[in-house]
């Protein structure tokens, strides 16, 4: 049974059935119907509105099963290519900038790392997000293929080997977020470990990458083959995704603003992210158990009951959690990364660059939790105000200390985005199950 195919009476029996009794209202029968019938939103509250009594009825508490905990099957294996990927990466930037320059270097990696946390950003908001998402992206199958071919050859034009080069890095870390998202976080993972002897062992660094975007691409398209999307299932709203995909700019640009971090420094600089990239990783799957909290500080409460939609802690302590857990991990990480600055040279010496990367983890977890829960637009200006100010220290003659641009910046996010997420966890009755799931 798909969305297209819904019968009036149809729907009315799975929202019965989903909720166990009739529903409430005509918001309560659109979630069902979106989450369980794939109807889009506006298509489930038409539907949901002929539901709807002309007296309303007594309200009902909810019986319905709170939603089955997402399973965890790969999710360690993703965790650790991702780290491996980060520190492999990192390798890169030695032979990258001995054959090619460093200016050519540092002026492709300004480019593509917003171009990257772009496309990745707009790719998850409006395919990867969706369940039937990767079959959604498949249907696109050629128009992904133009537009890397687009992006590459018009960055090479443009501005040479620093646009080729920044073209082919941002078609291997988007791709790569495509292999991951499809279970394939192992073969990208592989992909990027060989391509790194191949760089230090002195073959062309250009060819080298080169060849490593292209079998990206490939992996890429073995991925997605075969996948087909049921009728009328449509992908995420593009007003979402370009929301999202200028947000990820956003973070990009602030993690090259900062000019007393150099990314052509050796690897020191990369592997420098390792600590908040485990961090957040850990934080950000923390707040996977918000799928239970949410529904669980609702269950059995009445829309009737102004009482009962206050104050709701399980939200807020997933979010705590998450927060906790992200600060004590990179804490940890950074301090045994200072630990071994004999071995990784004097410019990680500087806790600025790592307390910088951590509350630009922080940020990013934030932002993602707000820009996921309806508030991409919020999202967007608490980013471009961080942006900003990471701008002014770059222009301004204050005195400055490594990492004092991510620092700030990071600091000018969290306090932003902070309050509004807290005021929507806090109560969820009245805000946040809306936003959740009608979009």
């Amino acid at each position: 049974m798909t969305g297209a195919a819904l019968e009036q009476r149809e729907a009315e029996l799975l929202v019965e059935a989903r909720l166990g009794r009739r529903p409430q209202d005509m918001l309560e029968a659109a979630v069902v119907l979106e989450a369980w019938a794939g109807l889009p939103a506006q298509a489930a509250l038409a539907a949901a509105r002929g539901m709807m009594p002309d007296l309303p009825a007594h309200p009902q508490s909810s019986v319905g099963q709170l939603p089955a905990r997402a399973s965890r099957q790969g999710t360690l294996l993703e965790g650790s290519a991702l780290v491996v990927t980060v520190i492999a990466i990192a390798c890169w930037a030695a032979p990258l900038t001995s054959s090619l320059g460093v200016r050519t270097v540092e002026h492709a990696l300004m480019l593509a790392l917003p171009m990257t946390l772009a496309l990745q950003w707009a790719l998850r908001a409006r395919y990867l997000d969706r369940s039937d998402g990767p079959a959604l992206l498949a249907a696109r199958a050629p128009e992904l293929a133009l537009g890397t071919g687009v992006l590459v050859g018009t960055l090479a034009l443009v501005l040479g080997v620093a646009g080729a080069v920044a073209g082919l890095l941002t078609v291997t870390w988007t791709g790569g977020t495509i292999l991951v998202h499809r279970r394939w976080a192992a073969v990208y993972g592989a992909l990027v470990l060989l391509a790194t002897p191949a760089m230090i062992l002195g073959l062309p660094a250009l060819i080298v990458l080169g060849v490593t975007a292209a079998v990206t691409v490939m992996g890429v398209a073995l991925a997605l083959h075969g996948r087909t999307a049921p009728d009328g299932r449509s992908p995420g709203r593009w007003q979402r995704a370009v929301t999202a995909g200028l947000i990820g700019a956003g973070l990009g640009l602030m993690l090259v603003l900062d000019d007393t971090v150099s990314w052509t420094d050796g690897a020191v600089p990369a592997v420098a992210l390792v600590p908040s990239t485990v961090a957040a990783f850990w934080g950000g799957y923390h707040l996977r158990h918000l799928e239970r909290a949410i529904p669980g500080a609702l269950s059995g409460v009445a829309a009737s009951e102004p009482a009962r939609r206050g104050l709701a802690w399980p939200p807020l302590r997933v979010l705590l959690g998450a927060a906790a857990r992200l600060l004590a991990l990179c804490g940890a990480l950074s301090f045994a990364l200072l630990a071994l600055t004999p071995w990784l040279g004097e410019s990680s010496r500087s806790a600025g660059v790592l307390a910088g990367f951590a509350l630009f983890a922080l940020a990013t977890v934030l932002v993602s939790l707000l820009e996921a829960m309806g508030r991409g637009g919020w999202s967007l200006a608490a980013v471009a105000c961080a942006a900003a100010s990471e701008a002014a220290l770059r222009v301004s003659d204050a005195d400055r200390f490594p990492g004092i641009g991510l620092v700030a910046g990071g600091a000018v996010a969290i306090v932003l985005v902070l309050p509004a997420v807290v005021a929507m966890l806090s109560r969820p009755a009245s805000t946040l199950a809306t936003a959740l799931w009608i979009r």
